[in-house]
């Protein structure tokens, strides 16, 4: 392996570290057992981004089974921090929502490092960031990954 390459993965290992290091610290912040952090701030990534995620999405982002995930929202929802509700025509289909009072408590930990994100970012041009994220989209769709009743496969 290069030095380059090696360089390369070494970065995304100490991304990769510090990301869920980043999710444990607002569990913390928000009182909360590691997973359920995890898919709050999961639920609130979509929300930011104008995707909601139904509980089945959110299973699959989190890697829990549809009972555990319900059984999490439902912790959620019990703290005030999660609503579910129905707003596509098929009223089978639920979205999960943050409370104003989750988007305030997350917004202290989560907005100075949106802001440290953002200046990074705004060193790299687009065709460099385009570069990079299809990069690492080909990269993350090798990794293996465990089915919810299997042994590991790629994406």
């Amino acid at each position: 392996m290069t030095t380059a390459r090696r360089h390369l993965l070494e970065a995304l290992r100490h991304y990769a570290l510090s990301y869920q290091e980043s999710t444990r610290q607002l569990a913390r912040r928000m009182d909360l057992p590691t997973v359920d952090g995890t898919a709050l701030g999961e639920i609130l990534w979509a929300e930011h981004e104008g995707a909601a995620l139904s509980p089945g999405r959110l299973s699959t982002r989190v890697g829990l089974t549809s009972g555990a995930t319900n059984a999490l929202v439902n912790r959620l929802e019990a703290r005030g921090l999660v609503s579910r509700s129905r707003e596509s025509d098929d009223r089978r289909v639920v979205t999960l929502r943050t409370t104003e009072v989750a988007r305030q408590r997350a917004a202290v930990f989560l907005d100075p490092s949106a802001a440290a994100l953002e200046a990074a970012l705004d060193e790299y041009d687009d065709v460099t960031l385009e570069l990079v994220g299809s990069m690492l989209g080909r990269l993350a769709a090798v990794l293996p990954v465990a089915g919810p009743d299997g042994p590991p496969h790629t994406r």
